[in-house]
């Protein structure tokens, strides 16, 4: 029995399925994520600015992985803002 428990495929999300507005919305984060880390900001307040976005980022992947889905959200609404703050 704890043969066929290790094989089993690991579940992200908690067992739950995640809006798929909140899926869209991470993938489009995600996106903006990469782009922002391939500009090279020089400048302190923009380096800053990505690293709040990126911690931000990873909570709400935490998040999304708890199954915790209105804080996921609130998590990735506000690395949106971030990256906006950015150009992006």
């Amino acid at each position: 029995m704890l043969f066929l428990l290790l094989l089993s495929p690991v579940r992200s999300w908690a067992g739950a399925n995640p809006p798929p507005e909140l899926v869209q919305l991470e993938r489009e984060v995600s996106l903006k994520m990469a782009h922002a880390r391939g500009e090279g900001y020089i400048d302190a307040a923009r380096r800053q600015t990505l690293a709040e976005a990126e911690k931000v980022d990873a909570d709400a992947e935490k998040a999304l992985h708890d199954g915790e889905f209105e804080r996921a959200e609130n998590d990735l609404l506000q690395a949106k803002l971030l990256l906006h703050k950015l150009g992006l």
